[in-house]
């Protein structure tokens, strides 16, 4: 019966179980924030070598974008070409800014962009509501969240391995 120590990826997989576990109850316990959305989040965070000031300002960085896309097509009008021309200037956008310091993560605002868009598609929320049920509001925290509790998993890993 001597103590044995869990294997890393044991330990891992424990630790990501728990806190994703947490993640989904808190997602079903506060709409602002969308456990999907976080996941894509704590990935990018992972795939960033734990950088979460990276993460959080290219993500949020894509999430605007996507929401001037939508306000954009808006304006444009209806015809066939409004859409593919908004998203056309916003993904130059976008890539274009990831030549900034602050926005290096090409990758990250990318995935921040399509859940925003899948967001409001799914939903039908508006990008411009000064609520909090808009959904650009809920990719940001949930940007946000998604770091902590990755950061929270990351912990736990280490303490238990």
């Amino acid at each position: 019966w001597g103590c044995e120590t869990m294997s890393a990826h044991m330990s891992l997989s424990v630790s990501v179980g728990i806190v994703g576990a947490i993640a989904t109850y808190v997602s079903g316990a506060w709409d602002t924030y969308n456990v999907w959305i976080g996941f894509i989040a704590w990935g990018a965070f992972l795939a960033l070598n734990n950088d979460m000031k990276n993460t959080i300002q290219s993500g949020v960085m894509g999430a605007v974008l996507a929401a001037v896309m939508f306000i954009l097509a808006g304006k444009l009008g209806s015809a066939a070409w409004c859409l593919p021309v908004a998203v056309g200037l916003t993904v130059f956008a976008l890539v274009w800014l990831t030549s900034m310091p602050m926005f290096t993560s090409a990758t990250t605002a990318v995935y921040a962009y399509a859940a925003t868009v899948g967001l409001v598609v799914g939903t039908g929320g508006d990008v411009a509501s000064q609520s909090m049920d808009n959904p650009l509001v809920t990719v940001i925290v949930s940007i946000v969240l998604g770091c902590v509790f990755a950061m929270v998993a990351n912990k736990v890993n280490e303490t238990i391995s």
